[in-house]
């Protein structure tokens, strides 16, 4: 089949200098406007935070409190390192691994649709990541490149009569090192074991060497985790449990929003990647069509693991669907082969680039930076030298005051959200009182719209800033989302208080 649609292919498109140009420039077109914000979201901007307080010798999980893996951290250890804390830097790198991701995309279509087919599949996915919170440097950003990887050495496996075990090992470390990204990218990574496994058993492989490649390929794939595990018991116990309750434990005593949540997570699926969804459903009945085979099962299974993957997380983000969008953008290539496929993927783009304002907010972009650097300033000044608390709000201001720290739970969520109180290692009260204790010069809020998130120790905690400190700035009601209604509070024994700016 892939031999036809290939001679089909002689459209610009099938060029792969000119495709390579366009991933480029369309990863950039589609994410620039975002690269001046220096607070696009909250997660990018404590990842950063952690990667500094890494090569500043603080550790993870003992010194600042989280539970992504390790990986993910050393990650954006050495984007600090680069780019000495710019979330600018931080954008530069996940455009670029957007756009390789795309292009593996692209290598991993070519075995489904034609050369301009390939192309466009991978065009849709980096129009379709910024409806899903793809558009800057959260987790899966990244991580996205290594599933790909390891998806292109299981579908190059499949027309092997032999020889298996090498791409399989390859694709297994792929994602162990995934895996130190984000935990659930073992969903994925389970399948693409598995699906080795069926490939072996269908060559004719004797069992017991399936086992026994079964177990290499596990031990592949935790190998990352392993070293990472060591280093921390080399540290010494008291790291090691670190490590453990944060990475392990803590996920299982999080709790979910309830069902209202999952629906929420599925209607925002629905309205965000129903176009993807339903082309990339049709480029699976066009190769059905013609034949279809053992790499079309294999690309469906990798679609209903990406799908389990978003559905097993018990509270919803936008940014969990996003490993979805890399096998669907695959099976769609197939759909773009069509005569007029073209249209449709400029419809797709249309819909994009229409629906989500990520792609076009440039003013709200250039207002966040404007008035974070204010928020920056006020703080800094409001703050005489001591130590601040965010208790919610722009978690980049830890970095960009270089004030001292009352806490190790930097993330504003861990502390403030309900779903939090019994998942973090601490009674969230108490450490909220022992943060009130240590008598940070300025405390940063900000207020919800959805309040009842909040824990009840948080709300008692704001009532009590707001009785020990004054108000000092808040930032307008029409300021973007990162940085709306954030207070600034200083402690009242403080002298050379500013007037307090009301919110209007």
């Amino acid at each position: 089949m892939s031999e036809k649609i290939e001679a089909k292919g002689r459209s610009p498109l099938a060029s792969p200098h000119i495709a390579a140009l366009l991933i480029v420039a369309v990863a950039v077109a589609t994410r620039i406007v975002a690269w001046g914000n220096p607070v696009p979201h909250v997660d990018d901007q404590f990842y950063l935070l952690a990667g500094e307080e890494l090569l500043n010798g603080h550790w993870p999980y003992v010194d600042v409190w989280d539970r992504k893996p390790l990986g993910l951290f050393l990650l954006y250890a050495a984007i600090a390192w680069i780019g000495g804390g710019s979330m600018f830097v931080v954008n530069l790198v996940a455009t670029t691994f957007a756009a390789a991701t795309a292009w593996t995309i692209r290598q991993i279509g070519l075995s489904f649709a034609s050369p301009t087919g390939a192309t466009l599949g991978a065009l849709a996915y980096l129009f379709v990541i910024p409806l899903v919170g793809g558009q800057t440097g959260q987790s899966p950003v990244f991580y996205n490149l290594l599933m790909a990887g390891a998806a292109w050495f299981l579908i190059m496996a499949a027309d092997r009569s032999n020889s298996i075990a090498r791409p399989a090992m390859a694709a297994m470390l792929l994602c162990g090192l995934a895996m130190t990204i984000k935990q659930i990218s073992l969903i994925e990574g389970v399948w693409f074991g598995l699906a080795f496994l069926w490939l072996m058993h269908r060559c004719g492989m004797a069992p017991v060497r399936i086992v026994a490649f079964g177990a290499a390929m596990v031990a592949i794939a935790l190998l990352p985790t392993a070293l990472m595990v060591t280093s921390y018991a080399l540290a010494g116990r008291e790291q090691l449990d670190a490590f453990t309750f944060a990475t392990v434990t803590s996920i299982f005593l999080k709790s979910g929003w309830g069902l209202a949540a999952k629906l929420a997570g599925v209607l925002f699926f629905l309205l965000n990647l129903t176009p993807l969804l339903l082309m990339a459903i049709a480029g699976a009945v066009r190769r059905h069509r013609q034949g279809g085979g053992a790499k079309d099962l294999l690309l469906l299974g990798w679609i209903l693991a990406g799908l389990l993957g978003y559905a097993a997380v018990p509270h919803f983000f936008d940014h969990y669907a996003l490993p979805v969008a890399v096998p669907l953008a695959i099976s769609a290539a197939s759909f773009f082969d069509r005569r007029s496929g073209w249209l449709f993927f400029a419809a797709l783009a249309a819909y994009c680039v229409i629906i989500s304002p990520a792609i076009r907010d440039v003013s709200g972009n250039r207002q966040a930076r404007v008035e974070y650097d204010r928020l920056a300033r006020e703080v800094d000044g409001a703050r005489k030298g001591g130590c601040i608390y965010i208790g919610d709000g722009p978690t980049h201001l830890y970095s960009n005051t270089g004030a001292c720290r009352v806490t190790r739970y930097l993330l504003p969520d861990h502390l403030d959200l309900a779903i939090e109180q019994r998942a973090v290692g601490v009674d969230t009260g108490s450490e909220l009182a022992a943060i009130l204790a240590r008598r940070p010069a300025v405390i940063v809020t900000q207020d919800r719209k959805r309040r009842q998130r909040y824990s009840g120790a948080y709300q008692q905690f704001l009532a009590t800033v707001s009785h020990q400190y004054r108000q000092t700035y808040a930032s307008p009601l029409e300021a973007p989302l990162s940085v709306r209604r954030v207070r600034v509070w200083q402690r009242k024994d403080l002298a050379g208080n500013p007037a307090p700016t009301p919110i209007s």
